[in-house]
């Protein structure tokens, strides 16, 4: 039998995935240079926001592709 069904439904585990995507998108968008992001449409200090925002939408169209 195995747990790691049962650590999916984990409040604890799940939020920690969350936050380890996150702090790796930001990680990741951190490590480009400046003419990159504008292409991207961002500046460095939006980063947290941008992909927070992002992380939303992508959970919200998960939920809603689940119902």
């Amino acid at each position: 039998m195995s747990v790691l069904p049962n650590f999916k439904n984990n409040y604890i585990v799940s939020k920690f995935v969350s936050w380890l995507e996150y702090s790796n998108s930001c990680r990741a968008l951190y490590r480009l240079d400046d003419n990159t992001l504008a292409d991207l449409g961002i500046i460095r200090g939006q980063i947290p926001e941008f992909v927070a925002e992002k992380m939303a939408v992508n959970n919200n169209s998960k939920n809603e592709n689940a119902a």
